[in-house]
């Protein structure tokens, strides 16, 4: 889970994401779920509006829980992963367009293979071309905690194209040795928001040395 903003005294409306909506009630019920901003348990707290999401084949229904938390009174909404906040087209769709940007496309001719406005799409990629460096220096040291070592990756060619070599490299990890059946876009949402909220850290995290780099290309999330 990971949310945007500081926790503050005041009501706010934080967005959090989950990967596994099965274990939210669940772990809700017994304070296991923690606030992003101070650690507090959150409880449940309703439901947020349903809204429909648009995804590469239709359209998929969601109502997303609500969650208070008690020690700072911030008031989050708990989105499933497939889910990019503040958007309407899901995970898939925007990791699709991100993908093919990486590989060289232009944004008119993503717009056009998604069957979305070429406005949106040139959007989501200026919005994650600013936000490129923070999410690759968020998920790196994913992959080093799941893999238990941190390898040298090639660079990529660009800003954004480095951020989806890094998420690749982070889902593959999550789904290799966490066993998760989530998607990679699902993962990379859960991770770092994708284009909306502050990624977030392993617990426990200090930062770690710069990743050293050779010359050559790969984009993982290609064949995650």
């Amino acid at each position: 889970m990971s949310g945007s903003g500081v926790c503050m005294r005041l009501r706010a409306f934080v967005l959090a994401m989950t990967v596994d909506a099965d274990v939210v009630e669940p772990d809700l019920a017994v304070g296991r779920l923690r606030c992003p901003g101070c650690e507090g348990p959150l409880a449940r707290w309703g439901f947020a509006r349903r809204r429909a999401v648009r995804m590469l084949d239709g359209m998929r229904s969601v109502r997303p829980r609500r969650a208070r938390c008690h020690a700072c009174e911030t008031t989050h909404v708990l989105l499933p992963a497939f889910s990019v906040p503040r958007r309407r087209d899901g995970a898939e769709v925007i990791g699709e367009a991100l993908l093919s940007k990486a590989l060289g496309d232009g944004h008119r001719k993503i717009a056009a293979r998604l069957g979305r406005p070429p406005g949106t799409v040139r959007g989501w990629l200026r919005t994650f071309t600013r936000r490129a460096d923070a999410v690759a220096a968020s998920v790196r040291p994913w992959a080093h905690a799941i893999e238990g070592a941190s390898r040298p990756r090639p660079p990529a060619g660009s800003p954004l194209a480095d951020a989806v070599d890094a998420l690749g490299t982070a889902a593959m990890a999550c789904r290799l040795h966490l066993r998760t059946q989530a998607s990679p876009w699902e993962l990379a949402v859960a991770l770092t928001g994708l284009l909306y909220g502050r990624p977030r850290d392993p617990p426990g995290f200090s930062r770690f040395a710069p990743v050293v780099r050779v010359p050559s290309r790969t984009t993982s999330l290609q064949n995650s």
